[in-house]
């Protein structure tokens, strides 16, 4: 079976769970349609590789071109803006579209523009087979807009985080402690609030250190630096296990997500992990908190309390447990085979 994968951003979160598809279900042909591609990422296993054109109108007749000449089986669009392009018009092959987090979910939208987006969603749907939900949360939302196929394809850890597996002891040996987060430094990701924990876990005293393992926005990272955090700039994949395995606590601090890679692979490397209170990680058993106050507070519990980390670690093994790699390809290869009416990939 041959796939067509399109996103508008072959970057950050989104960019890994697509060579992570190409790894783990090697039995379908991959192909890429993509903008974005950045020295953080990987690169699958592609047998062709194209790039999207600059303009909304552009990518649209580009999608159409390239379905024209791979003749794929399934067009797999991932993210928002690839939805658009994959279904504004219908295509002559069945769309699988993986939202990666529906844009309507930024809390921070304001309300007629999230109407619109939502609606626009609802009315794209029409020219679309599949929904892949990665949480039951995003199952939950493409529900509501009366999606009838949809299938669960749970993020995996990443090939560099299952590499650097049991490269920690469990215990902490700094003196001061290493707080991490990973990710593209924009508003999604919310580096202002852990701009604001590493203010408080000073102004607390609470002897802590905190490291961003990623790049972005220059505003947003001068904002992490002027307080103290350490921001790496962008890093090859086994760098940035190297730097996790070697932290002390993994803060996920993003305002909203589908369900991060980065949480997944903070968890196989064995760190105590804290997130955010958002819809994504409802049902989990991953300690949330709802500020950065209750986020420093946390990161110290567990650095000093050894009943507290041994929970916090045994819930990341739990999430895993759920959300690995056979989970994922049983997901992709139901997804494909729903798009097509039962064709197994092969």
């Amino acid at each position: 079976m041959r796939i067509l994968h399109v996103t508008d951003r072959y970057s950050g979160g989104v960019g890994r769970a697509i060579d992570r598809i190409t790894e783990l279900v090697p039995e379908a042909e991959h192909h890429l349609l993509s903008t974005g591609i950045e020295s953080t990422q990987g690169r699958g296993e592609y047998k062709s590789t194209a790039h999207l054109p600059d303009g909304i109108a552009a990518r649209v007749r580009a999608v159409r071109c390239v379905v024209d000449d791979v003749a794929p089986d399934v067009v797999h669009a991932h993210s928002s803006w690839a939805g658009v392009y994959t279904r504004v018009r219908k295509l002559p092959v069945p769309v699988v579209y993986q939202p990666h987090c529906y844009y309507f979910e930024r809390p921070n939208l304001p309300g007629p523009v999230r109407r619109v987006v939502r609606a626009l969603e609802q009315a794209l749907a029409a020219n679309g087979t599949v929904v892949a939900a990665v949480s039951p949360r995003e199952e939950s939302l493409a529900r509501s807009m009366g999606v009838r196929d949809i299938v669960r394809i749970p993020n995996a850890p990443s090939s560099a985080a299952v590499r650097e597996a049991g490269a920690r002891s469990g215990a902490v040996v700094s003196d001061r402690p290493t707080v991490t987060m990973v990710g593209r430094v924009v508003a999604q990701k919310d580096p202002r609030f852990f701009a604001e924990t590493a203010r408080l876990a000073d102004r607390f005293g609470l002897g802590l250190s905190f490291r961003w393992l990623g790049d972005g926005d220059p505003v947003l990272v001068r904002e992490l630096t002027d307080v103290g955090v350490e921001v790496t700039g962008w890093l090859a994949a086994d760098d940035v296990m190297r730097q996790m395995a070697a932290s002390d606590v993994y803060l996920h601090c993003a305002s909203y997500e589908g369900f991060p890679i980065s949480v997944l692979d903070a968890a196989r490397v064995g760190l105590p992990t804290i997130v955010r209170e958002i819809p994504a990680f409802e049902g989990s058993r991953l300690t949330a908190v709802e500020s950065p106050a209750e986020a420093a507070i946390a990161a110290r519990a567990a650095i000093e309390d050894a009943e507290q980390r041994l929970h916090m670690i045994e819930s990341g093994d739990h999430l895993v447990g759920e959300m690995d790699e056979e989970a994922l390809h049983d997901g992709v290869v139901m997804a494909y085979a729903t798009a097509t009416g039962g064709a197994l990939v092969s």
